[in-house]
């Protein structure tokens, strides 16, 4: 999906991602998208922040995070979106390793 991403703990500003598959950006439309976080230790992050589609038929997402999500003592982080389509059929972005957040204070 990305370069590794670098944030400031507390970041509270939109993150925008286009999300692929093969090179292309997939189309979304009818489909929900969540972010799965995993801390350094592994263990799954309880966020707050918001998931959204920007445009779901260009595969654009937002995460809009809360302040208390992302905390530098549990950097790095490893980041995927998972989109759910109607069938409750997942997929995952990217489906490689995953992306790496970086948070620092």
């Amino acid at each position: 999906m990305s370069a590794p991403l670098n944030l400031i703990e507390g970041w509270t500003g939109d993150l925008d991602f286009t999300l692929k598959a093969d090179g292309s950006a997939i189309n979304g439309t009818g489909t929900t998208p969540t972010l799965v976080l995993r801390d350094r230790n592994g263990g799954t992050v309880d966020m707050t922040g918001k998931v959204a589609w920007i445009s779901a038929a260009a595969g654009t997402v937002r995460y809009s995070p809360a302040a208390t999500d992302l905390k530098a003592q549990l950097s790095p982080y490893e980041a995927r979106f998972k989109v759910t389509d109607a069938s409750s059929k997942d997929v995952f972005f990217p489906n490689g390793a995953a992306d790496v957040w970086t948070v620092r204070t």
